[in-house]
């Protein structure tokens, strides 16, 4: 125990607290209802975490008798306005107090709540059903925990309050949650979480987590403190769940399959290999021995998103995703608008790309996302320019499972859902904007006009804006204007 987190005298502090009287409490909910509730002295009180992630909760719509599962509830907050949303609600906690605590406040509001002690942990903790019972939830919801151990901690609420708060999971809660709930159907086909998490490495690394399983996962809200700290509530689903997927050995163009059949935004076409595979301007993409070609329908009705911002975040998708297979972020280079490069062994060539096509009636039509990727050159390969492979970090074996994360993340940027807010892109520009910046290292400075130029920035188009020595910039809006200095020599 003295190797642990906690000694013999938090043991000790622990049974003494115990003998405190239990708190009442006002709670007001993000609907301005008052619940006063009664919290023991070691059970964790509603704060500003509750109420961010009750209003994310109310943002998902009205429950109308759908099942809610709450990991953690502490005094029973969130299960309690969760009920008065009309949901139908099951609520567990490791910590026997606040078990106690929320069947007293549920009973007291007359709130059909049941309780269980338990939550995700090691199997020797006890079967998932113990806490999550054996059908699937609408809606999950986890205030996680976030405090580090290393964290100080001056006003604890006692051992088995702040182990709940400690996020000391060697495999991580939420890689364990996201394990329960792939291997358990915790949810519906068309299910939602809502997990809370903080600004520290663990918390800014949930939808990276979450993307590893093949879930699709983005932030929907958000608090920050007076001392810069955040907290996050981050969304995760299966991803595209009411589409479709159509793989073949063999066809023309994905684009072209999903431009012609697709109907549903997220069905996605997937082909071993492509007769017609094409580029920007109509050029031919190779499809070499081993590779990845897939298209998506991104939008099928009103375009709401510019198309270069559109490429540009399809290959922010497949430089996270190569991330996720351990190809090292220093060997990649996001090349504006629409390609990502890898410096290996002293050469520069293209590992993937993205073509985005449409069709329009008036203002209704059909955008479609096409991405090519090379796992595995032939060996005997000439291209007419220079280009790269995965094979050093893929294998036939992980092919799926790079499908499966990419699908995600794809997801994660365009997936539109009634339950949840539309991803905001402006906010995404700032990181999309540091990588086109950082892969000058590789690629060397924009040649525009026969000068050179530096990167300034991007507009909220995903045209490129450029800036030079006299001070004056330019608004690029197609790659094919551009040249860059280091692809100039190869």
């Amino acid at each position: 125990m003295a190797d642990g987190i906690f000694n013999l005298s938090d043991s000790e502090a622990e049974i003494s607290r115990l003998g405190r009287s239990a708190e009442r409490r006002a709670w007001t909910t993000p609907d301005g209802t008052i619940f006063d509730l009664t919290i023991p002295a070691t059970v964790y009180p509603p704060r500003e975490d509750t109420d961010l992630l009750c209003r994310a909760l109310r943002t998902i719509g009205p429950g109308k008798g759908k099942r809610l599962l709450e990991i953690g509830c502490g005094s029973g907050a969130v299960s309690l306005y969760a009920a008065s949303l009309g949901y139908k609600v099951r609520a567990c906690d490791i910590n026997p107090f606040a078990v106690a605590a929320t069947r007293n406040n549920a009973k007291q509001w007359h709130f059909d709540v049941q309780v269980h002690e338990g939550g995700p942990g090691p199997l020797i903790d006890g079967n998932h059903t113990q806490w999550a019972g054996d059908t699937a939830h609408d809606v999950v919801v986890w205030n996680l925990p976030y405090i580090t151990p290393e964290s100080e901690m001056e006003h604890v609420l006692g051992p088995l309050e702040e182990a709940a708060l400690l996020d000391t999971d060697q495999i991580g809660l939420i890689p364990r949650l996201m394990r329960h709930v792939r291997e358990n159907q915790l949810i519906t086909k068309n299910g939602l979480i809502l997990v809370l998490v903080s600004g520290n490495e663990r918390g800014l690394g949930a939808e990276k987590s979450a993307h590893s399983f093949g879930f699709a996962a983005r932030c929907v809200a958000t608090h920050a403190f007076a001392d810069g700290e955040q907290l996050r509530v981050i969304a995760i689903w299966n991803p595209f769940a009411n589409a479709s997927t159509h793989q073949y050995e063999s066809i023309p163009s994905t684009n072209q399959s999903a431009l012609q059949n697709a109907s549903i935004e997220g069905d996605f076409f997937l082909a071993k290999h492509q007769t017609a595979g094409r580029g920007r301007r109509g050029r031919a993409w190779s499809s070499e021995a081993e590779c990845f070609a897939g298209s998506w329908l991104i939008q099928n009705g009103t375009s709401e998103l510019a198309p270069g911002l559109m490429q540009i975040l399809g290959g922010y998708a497949i430089l996270r995703t190569n991330q996720a297979f351990g190809v090292p972020r220093e060997v990649m280079a996001l090349k504006w608008p629409n390609d990502i490069f890898l410096h290996q062994e002293g050469k520069l060539g293209k590992v993937a790309g993205v073509l985005i096509e449409g069709t329009s009636k008036g203002k209704i039509g059909k955008v479609v996302m096409g991405i090519g990727i090379n796992f595995q050159l032939a060996k005997q390969t000439e291209p007419p320019y220079p280009i790269a492979d995965l094979s050093r970090w893929w294998s036939t074996k992980k092919a799926t499972e790079y499908r499966k994360i990419l699908h995600a993340i794809i997801a994660s940027f365009f997936e539109k859902r009634d339950d949840i807010k539309s991803t905001n892109y402006l906010a995404l520009i700032p990181s999309l904007e540091q990588e086109i910046i950082e892969a000058v290292e590789h690629l060397g400075e924009p040649i525009y006009r026969n000068l050179t130029w530096s990167i300034d920035g991007l507009t909220e188009a995903g045209n490129l804006r450029l800036i030079n020595e006299q001070n004056q910039t330019a608004i690029i809006e197609d790659g094919e204007d551009l040249e860059w200095s280091n692809l100039r020599r190869i």
